[in-house]
């Protein structure tokens, strides 16, 4: 294939052994990975820094990590292979569950011996208070995503690896033959970047930010992804070059967020106040939808992904967070512990990593939890003024403001009620000793959207991380990596903590490990 020339622009023709698309956590490691292999490499990143859900999330899992090993907790790799079989119900590439699983820990290890720091923490820290008591496999952040994929960028180029920024690719390049050659992308003064490549590996970051991506594959409603730029570039690339595709419909619905038409209302009147309202999305209230009909086992909502993909089959995508008086009254006096106390197991032994590039300290979250807290002082001054917070003497006048069958409303609270007086949940079998009755005027509501953190497949690999065509054969020279890379799940993310950030750490530094040494085999 020749490569286009735009009269207006000049051309840099370059040559390389491996060129990686995407500079995110996927991508910075495969290329680093395959620069440790003694092969040249190009990073290319169409954004002017390093971006994308590696900076933002809290850490990864392994099973036999060196930590894991020296406190004596590794996680049982069955126990692991049992949840991806779990939420997947067969559907994923059973062989590239077992390799990322197989090798987490040893990714685990190179992170933390090229800079990125990362440290082995208790489940549940993070506040999943659901996974308290599940195996360790969260290794978190210590200095933060951002600064973890600085440092493992440092180490690229300081090995002499190249690195383009604001430099998207436009296309890959390859023969007759389908063997990929090379790829075509446009740097930041408008000239057009020809490379000539053995091998490329792709780690764009799915297709969060692409609303015509998510409307045909996802379907409708959907939530945009937390990623912006993700536009589902790699993807298309690979699928044009001839790859498979796999996974194209599975997003990672987590946890609750408010509206961007809501946060604009929100900050203004309260400013950074707003992030306390989301510790209602941690406390198993009654949860009605739009209906106004209760939905789901409450006591299941830091299981996050579980009820992110809950909150995203309701209409709209829509849930309302019920509280009393009785319990803020409670909270005013003595902090969210009279509630649940979520970290007084870690009084003694508290644990400290970074997520969304702040602190995640168990010391202050102790703290905080006991520290009593007039929440009304938050709630009123939304009433009214915006669509996230209503307030009402009755159930019926609460039902009315919140624009929801009042009828429904009011059977909701009243079987949910029922529930806990009996001890028996006769419609979602939660455990009822855990719920929060819905009892003492005034009522509040508040209202969350489902929270899309980005799509996680839509190139079909094997275990190898090499792209493929719909007869399972390897497209020569093309590897494909982290979220754009199908397999690994079903329909959801699967239900224990790191596991979508291991994959995109594992499945990059496997890529560059492999195209480097097919590279090699090359000479």
């Amino acid at each position: 294939m020749n490569s286009r020339e735009n009269n207006n622009h000049k051309e840099d023709i370059q040559t390389t052994d491996v060129v990686v698309i995407g500079a995110g956590a996927s991508g910075t490691a495969a290329a680093l990975a395959a620069k440790q292999q003694g092969v040249n490499v190009i990073l290319l990143e169409k954004t002017a820094t390093q971006m994308g859900a590696g900076t933002l999330a809290g850490g990864m899992f392994a099973a036999d990590s060196k930590q894991q090993k020296e406190k004596h907790q590794q996680v049982d790799k069955a126990w692991l292979y049992k949840k991806y079989m779990e939420v997947s119900g067969g559907f994923m590439n059973t062989r590239l569950v077992r390799k990322i699983i197989d090798e987490a820990g040893a990714t685990v290890d190179w992170l933390n011996d090229n800079g990125a720091l990362m440290k082995l923490t208790d489940a549940g820290v993070g506040g999943a208070y659901a996974h308290i008591g599940d195996p360790a496999t969260l290794h978190g952040y210590q200095e933060g995503g951002s600064v973890a994929l600085k440092k493992l960028l440092n180490a690229y180029e300081k090995s002499g690896g190249k690195a383009y920024f604001s430099t998207p690719a436009k296309e890959l390049i390859y023969d007759e033959k389908g063997q990929i050659t090379g790829v075509l992308a446009e740097k930041e003064d408008g000239t057009q970047l020809k490379i000539s490549s053995k091998a490329v590996i792709i780690a764009t970051g799915g297709f969060g930010g692409n609303a015509k991506m998510l409307k045909q594959y996802i379907g409708t409603p959907f939530t945009m992804g937390e990623i912006s730029q993700n536009k589902g570039d790699g993807i298309k690339m690979a699928w044009k070059a001839g790859a498979a595709e796999r996974g194209i419909n599975v997003t990672q619905y987590f946890w609750a967020k408010f509206s961007d038409t809501e946060m604009n209302k929100i900050v203004p009147i309260v400013g950074e106040k707003w992030w306390d309202l989301t510790n209602f999305t941690r406390y198993p209230n009654l949860r009605v939808n739009m209906d106004g009909k209760r939905f789901s086992d409450e006591t299941d909502v830091t299981l996050y992904s579980v009820h992110g993909a809950e909150l995203h089959m309701q209409p709209h995508e829509t849930e309302f967070v019920i509280v009393d008086s009785g319990m803020l009254a409670k909270i005013a006096k003595s902090g969210t512990a009279a509630i649940e106390s979520q970290y007084a197991k870690w009084k003694n032994h508290p644990f400290f990593y970074m997520e969304f590039n702040e602190p995640n300290d168990t010391k202050e979250l102790l703290k905080q939890e006991n520290t009593p807290y007039d929440y009304t002082k938050l709630l009123d001054p939304l009433v009214g003024t915006t669509q996230t917070v209503f307030k009402a003497n009755s159930l019926k006048a609460l039902a009315k403001n919140m624009g929801v069958n009042e009828s429904n409303f009011v059977n909701s609270v009243e079987k949910y009620n029922d529930a806990i007086d009996s001890g028996k949940d006769l419609e979602y079998f939660s455990n009822t000793s855990r719920l929060i009755k819905v009892s003492t005027p005034p009522y509040y509501a508040v209202k969350f959207v489902a929270r899309n953190l980005g799509t996680l497949g839509g190139v079909r690999i094997n275990e190898n991380i090499q792209a493929v065509d719909e007869n399972d054969q390897p497209i020569k020279g093309l590897y494909v990596s982290g979220a754009d890379a199908g397999g690994m799940y079903g329909k959801a993310y699967v239900d224990f903590e790191g596991g979508t950030l291991g994959f995109a750490y594992t499945s990059g530094r496997l890529a560059g490990i492999n195209a480097g040494q097919y590279i090699k085999s090359l000479k």
